[in-house]
């Protein structure tokens, strides 16, 4: 190959690059919160490990030139006013109450805070003018504007008196900033080094109060490490907090992270008053943090994880992702002791518990009464504000211990929880949750089902899972057997090595509280099989083919048990047609050719055989060779801007539907990144004419769940679908919620929690909000088992069956029950030696068999199997290929003899049937035809716990 063909070659693989970890998008300024109409970049000293995920992200013009003639939606996807209107004013304040409610208050000696905003403030740190609103990667989102801690205490009236310091930070944090972006232009996530503050800058900054603004930044590609910098902090960091503290009478930490880090040293420092979790709180984090400062709020937030005294207590810390030097495969060792499941049953004491956080004041939570109605528990308990100065709110947390028996079991396991609204002094609220009582169940490997031993389970009651009392003993005379299921995606060896300690965290009262708690007698005929036998009907074997009954058509032969259903085609009819019930779905399908079903069945990119196998080999070798491309090249620069005014339909936009079809009434349905907001292009030029689409950044995931509260994250999601259908979104490609097995996970922000009972609820929360707004919804990420981002293309998790049931697929199992989200996306990873994106066991036996799922799977963008083997995931159940590229695969896969007819064509109909079903629920083709969208979520859906009246 000589110089030229070089050069040609890595100017292709740059823009297909581009497009594909970018799909129309912005990086922009990545997460960093400074004040102005453009954020700060942030990109990472991480590099991505393997390549783009749900729509990544490049650093793209904030302003992108669309043809009019490409863009059909334009005109009603966009504003052509600069100015904020009501929904975006609305949702900025929403965002800010959110990030309030989330932040945790971890330590208040003396009653250091809150703090009066005539108070004058030294603040240091980096993250005071970098603050952090959100991790990198598909999460990251674009807002008009955000405030960083800075200017919040600033606008909050507080005197800075380091304005002088904070600005040459600022000039040097840019600085570094913009050369990491330009040496990592794909994916990464850039971490300012905070320099050591020297004596006279402390000098030159006398004030009432020393804060200082420790921050961290993760993002999509790849994991943290366990280092000074990430997980551990740095000497210059431990030397500036402890002279903060020794230096001012008042001192502050702000951990502006998205995740855990060591936290041992604020032991170390006697002198410091207060820590605050800021956590990272979307675009108005300078306004959450300065209103918690100054009490206008007090802080009512609960960890949603437990926070290690070190790094190696966490179970899986010594072989998770890179650290045993084996990316590739991880064994789930550990089965289902996650968390605090974990330190409680192996007693290890945390630095901080799980449920753990602090307040302005102190509340009594007292427990009225436990009693049983049908098969529910249900318990009620009143909070007392008992302080005498502030108000607040407190989130009071249920626990079950089940007794021991044939399975492993956890210490204990949380049950449900609730929040009450601001309480002032002396003022109380009776809160009343309720869960179903075979929640209790533990699952059982050698029946397949879910069991209840025999014996006492106990519950308890308090605002931490470390403070609690005993509430009620319930006793359950004989083992039952509450749902059978089968065996599915079994090991071939089960990994898990623990199986339970009899050394066990004990409560300091519990021997007292047992013997004065209420006993409960359960009726064990009533939760013997009160679930019914569940497991999946579905013949993996089977195909339904549907023909046109006035044709004589070859079908692909298929080692499928076939069934042909002959009908007569509606050829020409449109999708309306079916919806107004003209015609049947069968009928409608049986008119299109191979060509259009392979059509309908993947995104609306377009890509040759050479392109496919070239993008496949790129997203299997990961992004570092792409990442070195000069872009200052002419051609480069050239291609990456033609990649960047890409967007056929909403500037910005992850990736849409075909467009292919739209004379039989399909129209393009365009999904939206990510988990902390939708992520758009905020400017964009229609013929000449700017157009507007500023989009909320909300806290991340893992904030909201630490609010502890439900009702809150469903007018989030509420503001969410609302912003959608202005903006012509139908699908939102959040939320994220698996599991934070380790703290080092690079995405760990995006997800909510260590425990599934919060993960699941607050997915639910979030899916029934956004789908509250008829014809839009929520496509549930990433289906299962995404713990790393090492290798995250190629890695085998494997996962003994009741860790997965129990930890792993317990949240998607409780949305997929109780909300119906519009798509579910299936993960990049392996577990047990088989692809997530196509296995039949997963998708189609525990998904729809199991669950009950009704809607559309989704593949992560450029899954490796979607790129190489197309067909196995159409016989899997996946039905939706995006962001494209397959169609000329999936026809020869389902024509070409030669081949051996890798794909039925029943398998493509099928799954261009669950495709069509979920668009015809769209808002998209409510306008198109005139008529009225429904909301996405049924009313007859399920619920893993009620508190106060609301089900989840």
């Amino acid at each position: 190959m000589n110089r030229k063909q070089k050069r040609i070659l890595l100017l292709l693989i740059s823009a297909i690059s581009v497009f594909f970890i970018s799909f129309f998008t912005y990086l922009g300024n990545a997460s960093a919160a400074t004040t102005s109409d453009s954020d700060v970049s942030e990109t990472s000293s991480q590099t991505s490990s393997n390549g783009a995920n749900d729509g990544a992200v490049t650093n793209a013009s904030a302003t992108t030139d669309v043809n009019a003639n490409t863009t059909a939606n334009s005109d009603e996807s966009a504003t052509t006013s600069p100015d904020p209107n009501e929904t975006e004013i609305a949702n900025s304040q929403l965002s800010t109450s959110a990030a309030e409610d989330g932040m945790v208050l971890l330590q208040n000696k003396n009653g250091t805070l809150p703090i009066s905003t005539d108070d004058s403030v030294a603040l240091f740190g980096g993250g005071a003018y970098g603050t952090v609103k959100g991790g990198t990667g598909s999460g990251n989102v674009n807002p008009r504007k955000t405030v960083n801690i800075w200017d919040g205490l600033k606008d909050a009236g507080y005197q800075i008196k380091t304005d002088d310091y904070l600005t040459g930070i600022a000039k040097d944090y840019d600085t570094q900033n913009a050369a990491f972006a330009k040496s990592h232009p794909m994916m990464g996530t850039f971490n300012y080094a905070d320099p050591q503050i020297s004596q006279a800058t402390f000098d030159s900054a006398p004030a009432d109060v020393g804060i200082y603004v420790l921050s961290r930044n993760a993002g999509e590609g790849a994991d943290r490490t366990d280092t000074k910098g990430d997980y551990e902090i740095t000497n210059a960091e431990l030397n500036n907090i402890k002279n903060v503290a020794q230096k001012y009478n008042k001192s502050i930490l702000l951990l502006n992270v998205g995740g855990q880090v060591d936290t041992k040293f604020i032991d170390q420092i006697p002198d410091l008053d207060s820590v605050l979790l800021v956590s990272q709180g979307g675009q108005n984090t300078g306004v959450a943090v300065a209103d918690l400062l100054s009490g206008k709020v007090t802080p009512s937030g609960k960890l949603v994880d437990t926070w290690a005294n070190n790094y190696s207590d966490y179970p899986a810390s010594a072989t998770f992702g890179a650290n045993d030097g084996n990316t590739e495969k991880e064994n789930y060792t550990e089965g289902i002791y996650v968390g605090y499941r974990y330190f409680d049953t192996y007693n290890v004491t945390p630095h901080y518990e799980f449920g753990y956080g602090l307040s302005y004041t102190d509340f009594k939570v007292a427990t009225n009464s436990v009693s049983v109605n049908g098969t529910n528990l249900v318990t009620k308990v009143t909070v007392t504000n008992v302080g005498n100065k502030y108000s607040g709110r407190e989130v009071v947390q249920e626990y079950y211990s089940a007794p021991k028996g044939t399975v492993d079991k956890a210490f204990q396991n949380l049950a449900a929880y609730a929040k009450t609204d601001v309480l002032a002094p002396g003022q109380s609220e009776t809160l009343t949750m309720s869960f179903p009582i075979y929640n209790m169940a533990s699952y059982d490997t050698a029946t397949s089902s879910y069991i209840m031993d025999a014996g006492n389970y106990i519950v308890r009651v308090g605002d931490s899972s470390r403070n609690t009392d005993v509430a009620a003993v319930l006793n359950l005379p004989n083992k039952v057997t509450t749902e059978k299921l089968s065996s599915e995606m079994a090991p071939a060896v089960d990994p898990t090595v623990l199986h339970g300690s009899d050394n066990t965290y004990v409560p300091a009262n519990q021997v007292a509280e047992l013997a004065s708690a209420p006993v409960i007698n359960l009726d064990s005929s009533s939760l013997n099989m009160v679930r019914g036998n569940n497991a999946s009907t579905i013949d993996e074997n089977a195909v339904t083919t549907i023909v046109n009954k006035n044709s004589t058509p070859k079908l692909p032969t298929t080692d499928l048990d076939q069934t042909i259903v002959s009908i007569n085609a509606a050829n020409g009819s449109s999708l309306k047609d079916v919806y107004s019930g003209k015609i049947t779905m069968d009928q409608f399908i049986a008119s299109l050719s191979t060509k259009q079903l392979s059509q309908i069945v993947s995104g609306n990119l377009v890509m040759t055989a050479k392109q496919l196998a070239s993008t496949y080999n790129m997203m299997k070798n990961g992004m570092d060779s792409v990442s070195s491309v000069d872009s200052s090249d002419p051609d480069t620069a050239s291609a990456l801007s033609i990649i960047g005014s890409a967007s056929t339909q909403v500037p910005g936009a992850a990736g849409q539907t075909t467009g292919e079809l739209k004379n039989r009434g399909i129209p393009v349905s365009v999904n939206s990144d990510g988990p902390a907001g939708l992520r758009l292009t905020p400017e964009s030029k229609v013929n000449g004419q700017t157009r507007y689409q500023y989009a909320t950044a909300w806290p991340i995931g893992t904030l909201l769940a630490q609010a502890w509260d439900p009702q809150m994250m469903y007018k989030v999601g509420d503001a969410v679908g609302k912003e959608m259908k202005e903006f012509g979104v139908d699908t939102w490609l959040a939320p994220g919620m698996n599991i934070h097995r380790d703290p080092l996970n690079g995405r760990n922000f995006e997800y909510y929690s260590e425990d599934p009972l919060v993960a699941g609820v607050s997915a639910t929360a979030i899916t029934k909000g956004v789908q509250t707004n008829p014809g839009v919804g929520t496509t549930v990420k990433h289906f299962f088992a995404n713990s790393q981002e090492s290798s995250r293309q190629t890695m085998d998790a494997e996962i003994g069956e009741q860790a997965m049931r129990e930890i792993y697929l317990k949240g998607f199992e409780t949305v997929m029950k109780d909300a119906q989200p519009e798509y579910v996306m299936s993960s990049y990873n392996q577990v047990n030696g088989q692809y997530n994106a196509a296995n039949f066991d997963l998708l189609t036996n525990i998904l729809r068999g199991e669950w009950g799922y009704k809607g559309t799977v989704m593949t992560d963008w450029y899954n490796l199997k979607s790129l190489s083997d197309p067909a196995s995931m159409m016989r899997a159940g996946n039905d939706l290929i995006m962001p494209g590229g397959t169609q000329q695969a999936l026809q020869i896969a389902a024509t070409n003899a030669a081949d051996g007819n890798k794909l039925a064509l029943g398998d493509l109909q099928k799954s261009a049937e669950s495709v069509l079903n979920t668009i015809m629920k769209t808002y998209t083709f409510a306008q198109a035809n005139n008529l009225t969208a429904k909301s996405i979520t049924p009313y007859d859906v399920d619920s893993i716990m009620t508190a106060n009246g609301a089900s989840w």
